[in-house]
This record gives C-alpha cells, sequence and structure tokens, in this order.
C-alpha cells in the first residue's frame, strides 16, 4: 500500500476495518471477541477526535459503559484486552477532567504493542486514531505520535509516508526545544534512506547523531544511532566495522527489547563473517530472553541462515516451518528475508534449482516494496549462485574466516563469549 492509497483509506474513518475483519474470523471465538472490543473501543476513542467537535457527554457515557462493560465479559483476559480495559478506563477520567489528550499514552501503547504482535495494519489505525486527538498545539504527545505512526509505516514498507511523520516529528520536536526527539526522528530519517538503498547518506547523517548525541550525553540516541549505523554499515559491505557498534549499543540500551535486537543483529552480522560458534551464542542468548514476536522472528531468520550454513539440514527445516506457520505476519522486509535466506539454504545444501525459485521471488517482493538495498543484494546473491552452480554443487561460497587482528572485533568476541557464559552456562 502506497502513503497515497494508506491516508487515502484513513480518511474512510470509523470502520477500523482491520479490526472488523477479526470480529468477524468465526474459526477463533478468542480472536473474533478481542476484535470485537477492539472496535468498540477505538469507536469510543473517535467521540474524542477534535474533528468531531464538542463531545457529548451523556452518549459517552452511556458508550464507555457499554464497552466497558463488553470488555469485562471478555474471557481469558489477554494482554490486548488489557490495553483495552485501560482505555476505557482513561476515557472515563477524560469525560470527567474534559482533557482528550489524555487518551494519548494508553493509545500509543496499545499500537506499539500491537507493533511488537506484527499486527501493523491495526497498529496503524490506533495511531490514526491517537492523532485525531490533536488540538493544534504542538505537545510531547504529538511528537511520540508521529515518531510511532512514522515506524510502523516504514515495517509496513510505506517509506515516504514514514518519510513525512518523521520530518513532522522533528519539526514539532525542535519547536518544544527536545532535543532527544529531534535526534530520533533524524535517525528514523536515517533509516529510511538506509532501506530505501542511500547508504551514503544514511552513514553520514547517524554519525552526526552519534557525536550530537554524546555531546548531549544522551545515551538512549546514542545507543539507537549506534544500532543502526552498525546497519548501514551492514548493508554497505562493512560488517567487521558495524559488529563493535552495535554490540556497543547493546551495552548502552537500557530497554531489554531493544537489548534483544541489537544482539540479534550482532549475531547476524558475527555469522556474516564466519564467527558461526559466536553468533550462535548470540542468538540463544537472545532467544533466552523470550523477545517479542517481532524480535524472535528477526532472531529465527538469522537461526535459519545459520543452520544452513553449518550443514544442519534438521534445524533449517525446523526454523523454515515456524517462520511457514508466522507468514500472513511478517512484515514485508521479513518476507523477502524469509525468501533470500531460504533460496541461500538450498543452495548451500545443493538444491540450487529450488534455491533460485526462492532468491527470485525475494527479488520481486523487494521491488513491490521499493527495497533498494534488498534488491541489489538478492541480486548479488542470484549472481553468484549462477556463476557457481556449475562448479560448487554447494551452490554458494561459505563466508572466510574473521582476520584475528580487527580492531574492536576481538574484545567484542570476549565480552560476548562472558555474557553467554553468565546467562545460558
Amino acid at each position: 500500500m502506497t502513503s497515497t492509497e494508506y491516508h487515502t483509506h484513513r480518511e474512510n474513518r470509523g470502520l477500523h476495518e482491520p479490526f472488523l475483519a477479526r470480529a468477524a474470523d468465526t474459526s477463533a471465538r478468542e480472536l473474533a471477541n478481542n476484535g470485537l472490543g477492539a472496535f468498540l473501543a477505538l469507536r469510543l476513542m473517535d467521540q474524542f477526535a477534535v474533528d468531531q467537535g464538542k463531545i457529548h457527554r451523556e452518549a459517552t457515557d452511556y458508550q464507555i459503559t457499554a464497552t466497558a462493560e463488553f470488555l469485562n465479559d471478555i474471557y481469558p483476559c489477554t494482554p490486548e484486552v488489557t490495553h483495552l480495559r485501560e482505555l476505557v478506563r482513561v476515557a472515563a477520567t477524560a469525560i470527567a477532567e474534559d482533557d482528550r489528550r489524555l487518551l494519548f499514552p494508553p493509545l500509543l501503547a496499545f499500537a506499539y504493542w500491537l507493533e511488537q504482535e506484527l499486527r501493523l495494519e491495526e497498529a496503524l489505525d490506533v495511531l490514526s486514531t491517537a492523532l485525531r486527538l490533536s488540538d493544534g498545539r504542538d505537545g510531547e504527545e504529538e511528537v511520540a505520535a508521529h515518531l510511532n505512526h512514522a515506524r510502523v509505516l516504514r515495517l509496513h514498507g510505506d517509506f515516504d509516508g514514514a518519510r513525512t511523520s518523521y520530518q513532522r516529528s522533528g519539526q514539532i520536536a525542535a519547536r518544544l526545544g527536545d532535543d532527544h526527539s529531534v535526534l530520533l526522528s533524524r535517525i528514523g530519517y536515517s533509516v529510511v534512506l538506509q532501506r530505501a538503498g542511500n547508504l551514503q547518506e544514511s552513514e553520514r547523517v547517524l554519525r552526526e547523531v552519534v557525536r550530537e548525541a554524546q555531546r548531549l550525553g544522551d545515551a538512549d540516541a546514542e545507543a539507537r544511532a549506534c544500532h543502526d549505523l552498525g546497519g548501514t554499515l551492514y548493508f554497505g559491505g562493512r560488517p567487521r566495522e558495524a559488529i563493535p557498534l552495535l554490540y556497543h549499543a547493546y551495552e548502552l540500551h537500557q530497554s531489554p527489547l531493544r537489548q534483544a535486537q541489537a544482539l540479534s543483529d550482532t549475531g547476524s552480522l558475527l555469522m556474516e563473517i564466519g564467527c558461526y560458534e559466536a553468533a550462535h551464542h548470540a542468538f540463544r542468548v537472545v532467544l533466552s530472553s523470550h523477545p517479542p514476536r517481532a524480535i524472535r522472528i528477526n532472531t529465527v531468520l538469522e537461526q535459519l541462515e545459520l543452520s544452513a550454513l553449518v550443514g544442519d539440514r534438521v534445524s533449517f527445516e525446523r526454523w523454515r516451518q515456524e517462520l511457514a506457520n508466522e507468514r500472513e505476519r511478517l512484515t514485508p522486509e521479513q518476507q523477502v528475508d524469509l525468501e533470500l535466506k531460504s533460496g541461500c539454504g538450498f543452495a548451500l545444501f545443493g538444491q540450487t534449482g529450488r534455491g533460485e525459485r526462492h532468491l527470485n521471488a525475494a527479488v520481486k517482493l523487494a521491488e513491490q516494496h521499493g527495497m533498494g538495498e534488498r534488491i541489489f543484494h538478492t541480486e548479488e546473491k542470484l549472481k553468484e549462485l549462477g556463476e557457481r552452480q556449475t562448479a560448487d554443487s554447494r551452490g554458494l561460497t561459505l563466508p572466510s574466516e574473521m582476520p584475528k587482528d580487527e580492531p574492536g572485533l576481538e574484545d567484542t568476541l570476549l565480552r560476548l563469549e562472558a555474557l553467554a557464559a553468565d546467562v545460558i552456562g
């Protein structure tokens, strides 16, 4: 879905179609009840939207009571239902205090939970609902909503929409004097550049952000910038430079979720340069932390590739089956990665024809979603496969051994080994 199509779709307000679709699914009663509960809660949120005009207290009070009763009857009380009940509770307070802005935090929290569950259409719906609460002032709520909106649009493959939302959040944050959020908007913008294939500009922006974050003593922004700079360097063919940055981000991050993501990415790059045992350590630590679905899937994608590289066909098929079961909920980027890693894996096991079909599917998906870097990377794998399949039945070349004198790498490996020993024994 393009940015224009998405925003046109959102103009059809109040329908909350992703939740209605779930409510109509009779194959799973729990999911249907949760979907209907979410629809009712969001219809309640619509009563607070600025474009609805003055809140009609009597009607809204009745809607609050009816929605609360429905949600209280849902069993079991899942994390989603807990979020929905909080929305209704805060709605009652917002009516009493005549302050619709109180609804921003629970809406953003619900959207973030949906994002971690890879329910991106639903997360976008909730974020659009939150943005309709804006009363024209520049507030931290607007900054947070635009940042979250931009991130989910980016995950959804809508780079134009994400770029616009990042710019909007940065403008508001600058007027508020919120240096941290300005840096976050620049980091997000750099990731859009990265995903679109403009790696040189992405690196320039991120290095500037790292320096500014260090000057301000903003460890969170520094961690995020180091994390994404590592990704940009990797996509530019410089994994050895990226690994210390990613592990440094892991050490700086305060959020367990961000720590898990940084460590998973560190493992991916270690695998890229042939440090399979270290990569395995990193992935095991991540999975032992029981991360949210999005991070688990990304880590399992890496385990899929690692199992192929070490010739473990049983594990390869096990990880591939887990991902196949989640396919409908994968982001566009994860779908591309699944096809790419499956293709490379089959080639490594000598099934070059099957591998080529998966790689071609990856190129098609990357083109569909405008992922310039992924297109280039996958086409390189196809080229390599074509050049080698007559000379080498394994199809693809294994990564070379890591030079032992690389600055920063040896220290990173030692720290990771100590971490794995402490966490998983």
